[in-house]
């Protein structure tokens, strides 16, 4: 028992550190290929003051949705829920949160998958709260979101979610740590992918019949 919750009590340190230090370590390794410096690029345009760059990237972003990772898609539903355009704010928000659940699906860190909460706290709440004020509405929208998952394919790098987790953090302290598998193997993507968009939208389904009662 003394050695499990030692075991704990360090685990939760290093989480502690590495929530500290996320930008101070630098990603070595395999874990260097993973480039999102264009996406936190756009993600500090959407949350600047340059109302004409921003708007110019809200633009790009709707035009190619598919080259752009969660964390941009979260921040683009901000933006848009900000200029008062809520309906599509909340495609973009569910669209996001569905896309970031296949992305920790892939990945092989699960202490890496903590990202998906966190980006959903950090975005959901005020979006959360305008749609389920609309079932109707959001029932269609969840739809819309479920289709474009199940009928297009992403062009962005679904490791940035491994710079999430303890194994990115730990192979940034010591370049000489065991090299791990980033995702899971590519011939399992697909079924990974339908079971994801399955789950959510059967999830989504149940959680509305409650809510009809």
């Amino acid at each position: 028992m003394k050695n499990i919750f030692f075991l704990l009590m360090v685990t939760i340190g290093l989480l502690s550190v590495a929530k500290a230090q996320t930008t101070d370590i630098k990603p070595q390794g395999i874990y260097k290929e993973i480039d999102i410096s264009k996406q936190n690029n756009v993600i500090e345009i959407l949350k600047g003051e340059n109302k004409e760059l921003k708007q110019q990237t809200v633009d790009n972003i709707l035009q190619n949705p598919s080259d752009y990772n969660p964390p941009v898609i979260y921040a683009l539903s901000r933006e848009l829920y900000l200029q008062d355009k809520k309906e599509e704010a909340t495609y973009w928000f569910y669209l996001a949160q569905l896309k970031a659940r296949y992305d920790a699906n892939l990945c092989m860190d699960n202490s890496a998958k903590q990202a998906v909460p966190m980006l959903n706290n950090e975005y959901g709440p005020e979006i959360n709260k305008y749609a389920f004020q609309d079932i109707k509405t959001l029932e269609k929208t969840i739809y819309k979101v479920v289709n474009f998952m199940r009928t297009n394919e992403d062009h962005y790098d679904h490791r940035w979610i491994n710079l999430h987790g303890m194994d990115a953090i730990l192979a940034g302290m010591d370049s000489t740590s065991e090299k791990k598998e980033l995702s899971q193997p590519k011939k399992k993507w697909d079924e990974i992918k339908k079971k994801t968009v399955d789950d959510y939208y059967n999830g989504f389904i149940e959680y509305v019949k409650t809510l009809k009662k």
